[in-house]
C-alpha cells in the first residue's frame, strides 16, 4: 500500500513538473515567462499634462540593452507568419525608438521590447506564456508583434487594431501570448492576447501588471488545472495543524504546524516549509499566505495567487501617489527590490535587465513625447531621447553605458550606488523640463526644435555616462575624501556641480580622472548654452561661456570653473523668462490668475462696504 500511495506521488510529481514547463514548448522553441514589469499612469493619476508608462524589461534575448532609432521610410522584409516563409515587405511609416538587445537594432530586425512612435504612442509589454499560440517557425513573437503595430499606428487606436483585428484575426500570428500596452496622449489601453482570442480594456487611471493572464485566465488551462479557478481568488478561512487551503486547483497551502504566534506551511502537495508570524505574509509559492490569527491549533489564513497580492501591493504603492506621479516616481518604482515588496517578484532583479519610463504630452506629443532610458536601472542612470531626435550618443546604442552599468552593480552591489545616480537624475529632470518648455516656445512659433532637443539630450547622455564612469573611479582612489568627492558631485543644480568638480580638480593628478571631469563641467555649460542660443539671448554673456570652455580645453580648470560657473548663474535669466512665458501661455500661470481674481473680489467687497457705509 505504502508503495503504492509513493508511486502516485512520484506521477503526481512528474505531472506537476513537466506538464507546466511543456507549455512553454512550441514546434522546438522556448518560450520562458520573463519578468517584466509594467506601470502606466494616465489622466488625473499623473502629476501634469501628460500620460506615463513605466516598462522593466529582463529580456528573453540576453545582452547589453541599448537604444535605436528607425526612421520613417525605412523598408525591410520580414516572413509573414506562416508554415511556408513567405518575405512580406514592409515600409516604417512612423518613425520609433526602441528598447533592444544589442544586435537586434538596424541594419537587423529590430527587436524593440519598449518603443515610442511620432505619432507619441510608447509601446510595452510583459509575456504571458500559454499553449494558444501559431505554431509555425515563422510565427511572430512579442517584438515583432509591437514593431507591426508602432511603425504604422497614427493613433492609440490605429494601434489596438494593428495588434489585435489585424495581427490576431487575420493573421494569428504570435508565437507567445502578451499582455500589450499601448500609452497616447489621449487614451490608453492593456490588451491581453494570443494567437486565437484578446480583450481589450481603456486605461482611465492607472494599471500594474507583469506576467500573467487576468481576463483570458479562464483560457489558461494549465492555470486552472493547478494554481487557482480565477486570477483574483482569494480564500481566507480557519485551518487546523494537518489541513490546507485550496484556491479551487490541485496546488494549495498546507498547515503544518501551529505555535504561539508563529505559523509553518508549505506548498501542497509538496514544498518548502515557511514560517509566518501572525499579522505577516510571506510567499510560499505560487501563492502568497497571510497569517489572520492564531489559536492553539488552529490559524486563521489568507490565501491568494502570489501575483494577485504582488499587483494589489504595487497598486496600492502607486495610488498612494495618484494626481502627483511623475517620471521619478516611475524611476523610483523600477528600482525596487523583492524585499522591499515583503518578498513578491521585485522590479530589480539579477543583469541585462533596463527600464524606460515614456513621458506622453497632451500636447507636441508628436516632437516632445520622450523616453527615459536607463541600461540597467538599479545602477545606470536614467536619460532622456525625444522622439523628435536625430542621433543618440554612442555609449547608448553601442552597449559601453549597458556594460559600465553591470561594472557599476558589481562594484556597489544592488541599490548600492542609486543615492549617487538618483541626485543626477533629479538635475536631469529639472534641466530637460527647462528646455522642454524653451521648445514649447519655439513650437508655438512652428519653430523646428529638432536639432535643439538632440543636442541638449545628448549632452545628459553623455554626462550620465561619464558618472557611471566616476563612480567606477571613486571605488579605485584610495584616498577616501576624494572618492566621497566623486560619488557626491551631483548636488541641486548644474552650478552646484561645477563647484563640486572643481573642488575635485584642485585634490587630484590622474590626467584621465581629470579629463573626464573636465568633459563633464564643459558638457552642463554646452546644455545651457543651447538654450539661451535658441533663445537670441546668449551675446552678453556669450564670452563667459566661450572663455571659460577654453580654460578647460588648455587644462586651466580652477579659471575654467569660475568662469563657467558665472555663466551658468547668468544665464538663469533669460531661460527663466522663457520659462515663466511658456508657463503662462500653457495655461498653467495658476498664481498669476489666483492674484488677479483675488484683487477683483478685494475691490467688490471693499465698493460693497463703501456703499453701505454711504447710504
Amino acid at each position: 500500500m505504502r508503495s503504492i500511495k509513493t508511486c502516485l506521488k512520484v506521477r503526481f510529481l512528474l505531472l506537476i513538473v513537466v506538464t507546466p514547463y511543456s507549455a512553454f514548448i512550441t514546434q522546438g522553441k522556448l518560450f520562458t515567462s520573463n519578468e517584466c514589469k509594467v506601470i502606466v499612469a494616465v489622466g488625473d493619476a499623473a502629476a501634469g499634462e501628460y500620460n506615463l508608462l513605466l516598462k522593466v524589461r529582463d529580456p528573453s534575448r540576453p545582452g547589453p540593452q541599448v537604444l535605436c532609432i528607425v526612421p520613417a521610410g525605412y523598408r525591410y522584409s520580414y516572413p509573414l507568419p506562416s508554415w511556408r516563409k513567405t518575405l512580406q515587405q514592409f515600409k516604417v511609416e512612423r518613425k520609433f525608438i526602441g528598447v533592444v538587445t544589442l544586435g537586434d537594432a538596424l541594419p537587423n530586425i529590430v527587436k524593440a521590447g519598449v518603443a515610442l512612435s511620432d505619432a507619441g504612442i510608447a509601446y510595452g509589454d510583459a509575456d504571458s506564456p500559454s499553449y494558444w499560440v501559431n505554431p509555425s517557425p515563422n510565427a511572430w513573437d512579442d517584438f515583432d508583434w509591437i514593431r507591426y503595430a508602432c511603425q504604422t499606428a497614427d493613433s492609440e487606436d490605429d494601434a489596438v487594431t494593428l495588434l489585435t483585428s489585424d495581427a490576431i484575426d487575420e493573421l494569428h500570428a504570435p508565437a507567445v501570448s502578451e499582455n500589450l500596452f499601448v500609452v497616447g496622449p489621449k487614451k490608453a489601453y492593456v490588451v491581453e492576447a494570443d494567437a486565437v482570442r484578446y480583450d481589450v480594456e481603456e486605461i482611465d487611471d492607472v494599471r500594474v501588471m507583469s506576467n500573467y493572464p487576468k481576463e483570458l485566465w479562464g483560457y489558461r488551462v494549465l492555470k486552472r488545472l493547478f494554481v487557482a479557478n480565477s486570477f483574483d481568488a482569494v480564500k481566507e478561512r480557519d485551518v487546523r495543524k494537518g489541513r490546507g487551503v485550496h484556491l479551487g486547483a490541485l496546488l494549495g497551502v498546507k498547515v503544518v504546524d501551529v505555535k504561539g504566534d508563529v505559523v509553518t506551511v508549505r506548498s501542497f502537495p509538496f514544498g518548502k516549509t515557511v514560517s509566518i508570524k501572525e499579522g505577516k505574509g510571506a510567499v510560499v509559492d505560487p501563492f502568497w499566505v497571510e497569517i489572520l490569527g492564531c489559536n492553539n491549533d488552529k490559524a486563521r489564513i489568507k490565501v491568494m495567487y502570489k501575483f494577485n497580492a504582488w499587483e494589489q501591493q504595487m497598486r496600492d504603492r502607486v495610488m498612494e501617489r495618484y494626481g502627483k506621479i511623475t517620471v521619478q516616481d516611475m524611476m523610483n518604482w523600477s528600482r525596487l527590490h523583492s524585499e522591499d515588496l515583503n518578498g513578491l517578484r521585485g522590479f530589480c532583479e539579477r543583469e541585462n535587465k533596463a527600464a524606460a519610463v515614456c513621458k506622453i504630452p497632451y500636447n507636441y506629443s508628436g516632437t516632445l513625447s520622450c523616453i527615459w532610458f536607463a541600461p540597467d536601472q538599479c545602477s545606470g542612470i536614467f536619460v532622456p531621447v525625444h522622439i523628435c531626435c536625430s542621433k543618440i550618443y554612442d555609449a547608448y546604442t553601442d552597449g559601453s553605458a549597458a556594460r559600465s552599468s553591470k561594472d557599476v552593480l558589481h562594484v556597489y552591489g544592488h541599490g548600492g550606488a542609486v543615492s549617487y545616480i538618483e541626485e543626477a537624475e533629479r538635475v536631469f529632470l529639472k534641466e530637460i523640463n527647462r528646455a522642454e518648455n524653451v521648445a514649447q516656445t519655439l513650437l508655438k512659433d512652428d519653430g523646428d526644435v529638432s536639432m535643439f532637443m538632440t543636442d541638449v539630450d545628448m549632452e545628459v547622455q553623455k554626462q550620465a555616462y561619464i558618472t557611471q564612469q566616476l563612480l567606477l573611479y571613486a571605488n579605485e582612489i584610495r584616498d577616501e575624501k576624494v572618492a566621497k568627492k566623486l560619488q557626491t558631485l551631483w548636488s541641486s543644480n548644474y552650478s552646484t556641480l561645477v563647484l563640486n568638480a572643481k573642488k575635485v580638480l584642485v585634490d587630484i593628478r590622474d590626467g584621465t580622472l581629470r579629463n573626464l571631469i573636465a568633459n563633464l563641467v564643459t558638457s552642463v555649460a554646452n546644455v545651457r548654452w543651447f538654450e539661451l542660443e535658441v533663445l537670441n539671448s546668449g551675446d552678453e554673456i556669450g564670452s563667459l561661456y566661450w572663455e571659460g570652455v577654453a580654460l578647460m580645453r588648455e587644462r586651466c580648470y580652477e579659471k575654467g570653473c569660475d568662469l563657467l560657473h558665472k555663466f551658468l548663474e547668468e544665464s538663469e535669466g533669460p531661460v527663466a523668462k522663457a520659462e515663466v512665458s511658456t508657463f503662462v501661455e500653457n495655461g498653467e500661470g495658476y498664481s498669476v490668475y489666483a492674484t488677479v481674481f483675488i484683487i477683483i473680489v478685494l475691490v467688490i467687497v471693499i465698493a460693497a462696504v463703501s456703499t453701505k457705509r454711504f447710504k
